[in-house]
């Protein structure tokens, strides 16, 4: 709309230039041709005594025979001298000393004692009685009136120019209002999409919003069967899992009633087991309604951190890690349990996987109470992470390291969560262990 507005004023400010230009060219013209005319009687006065010396005062046109007309006329000799005058010079004292040259034509503006004037200025020989005399002609016009009409030209000009403008300006507001009422409702239709209340977008738009609405349904509805393809396929893929795993729980159970097999393996498989079956579940859930339809409750982080450290020292037994957990008390997580078990599972099991035998993990509330924040910090010994690296691993099949396993997902899938929480996390590097450091701010209550 400013572009709009300043285009328009540019465009009428030059319209009015031009035109008030061209109202003084074609009033000037006039003027010009008005006193070339008067020259004419001066020649012809000049004709008429035939060289006698002797000029009447007085000419055809009245305009210079009063004492306080605008029209003055002077004659110059081929000297440059003033050998005659109209009566209605004689207020003035001129100090003219043209340079005759034959049929030198000259219109310009001067002032004179104040006061300007347009002049004609015209050189000519004429034959007069046996001799040829050398004349210079002036016709002079005071430009008192053409000031005044000019003036008023000009404001006449600018008021309808202004009116002009306000009218422009109020045409162009309603006709982009009108014009852009179904963007509007478009911008509707899709925020009404984004909260889940439309499918896809109506028919009833312009053809030239058309020609975007109806691919982007094409689009929603291909999404659509994208994700109902996905549905189905981790649904089989959840179906198929559980049967092994169920199997796998139950054999693990009926070992632990044999009296020579070892306990604590039985029930690290059950454990993990389980673990598998939350986490299918999970992921599933996940997929199908995305984080808005997972279950949202008060979760306490203390006893998820314990049992992964466990199940991690486990697996790295051969590093003996020494895991340090600092966890305040009255911390909580707003959300998805499976969230946070997500989140903590991918951090400490980078940490335990790339560290030389040092992982920290600190839990906090930062804030006041009405915008209170959880805190996830993990730290380890390792060879941390380089600062060109530190943006690019939370994308989805980008590793720091090459030389040790993955697939460059975990964090990936972190990041996604936290900003699904509208949280933040940052990638720095340990200030005690000398590793890598995440970082984790995710807001509780209404994020």
């Amino acid at each position: 709309m400013l572009a709009t507005t300043v285009s328009v004023v540019a465009f009428l400010a030059f319209v009015s230039f031009a035109i008030i230009k061209s109202y003084q060219s074609a009033t000037e013209g006039t003027i010009e041709r008005n006193l070339a005319q008067d020259v004419n009687e001066l020649i012809n006065l000049l004709e008429d005594t035939q060289g006698t010396g002797w000029l009447p005062n007085e000419l055809v046109n009245p305009n210079y025979n009063q004492a306080l007309s605008n029209n003055i006329g002077l004659i110059f000799d081929q000297e440059g001298k003033l050998i005659w005058r109209s009566l209605s010079s004689y207020r003035y004292e001129f100090d003219f000393h043209p340079i005759f040259y034959n049929l030198n034509r000259k219109f310009y503006h001067q002032q004179i004692e104040g006061d300007g004037f347009f002049i004609y200025e015209f050189s000519v020989q004429l034959a007069l009685g046996d001799t040829i005399k050398d004349y210079t002609l002036m016709t002079m016009y005071q430009d008192k009136d053409y000031q005044r009409d000019a003036s008023q030209f000009t404001t006449i000009v600018l008021l309808w120019m202004t009116g002009g403008l306000f009218l422009m300006l109020l045409v162009i507001t309603w006709t982009l209002r009108w014009g852009f009422k179904p963007l509007r409702f478009l911008a509707g239709e899709l925020s009404e999409m984004k909260s889940g209340d439309r499918g896809q977008l109506s028919h009833h738009y312009p053809t030239e919003i058309a020609r975007i609405t109806r691919p982007l349904n094409a689009l929603l509805h291909r999404e659509r069967e994208s994700r109902e393809r996905l549905k189905n396929t981790m649904g089989d893929l959840a179906h198929s899992l559980k049967t092994p795993l169920a199997a796998i729980q139950a054999s693990a159970q009926s070992l632990e009633s044999l009296p020579d097999v070892p306990k604590d393996p039985l029930a690290d498989i059950i454990e993990q087991a389980q673990r598998m079956n939350t986490t299918i579940t999970y992921q599933l859930k996940r997929a199908v309604v995305g984080r808005q339809g997972l279950a949202q409750s008060r979760i306490d982080p203390k006893p998820l951190a314990d049992k992964l450290c466990r199940a991690l020292s486990k697996v790295y037994a051969s590093k003996d890690v020494d895991c340090e957990m600092e966890v305040e008390e009255d911390c909580y997580f707003d959300g998805d349990e499976g969230d946070l078990l997500e989140v903590l599972g991918n951090l400490l099991e980078n940490a335990f996987r790339l560290c030389v035998c040092q992982v920290k993990l600190k839990v906090a509330l930062l804030g006041d109470k009405q915008r209170p924040h959880l805190l996830l910090q993990v730290d380890d010994d390792g060879p941390g992470v380089p600062e060109d690296k530190r943006e690019s691993i939370l994308q989805r099949g980008v590793r720091a390291d090459s030389r040790n396993p993955g697939q460059g997902i975990g964090l990936a899938v972190v990041a996604d969560i936290v900003a699904s929480y509208h949280g933040h996390l940052t990638v720095s590097q340990a200030e005690e262990l000398g590793g890598a450091r995440f970082l984790i701010s995710l807001p509780l209550g209404n994020y």
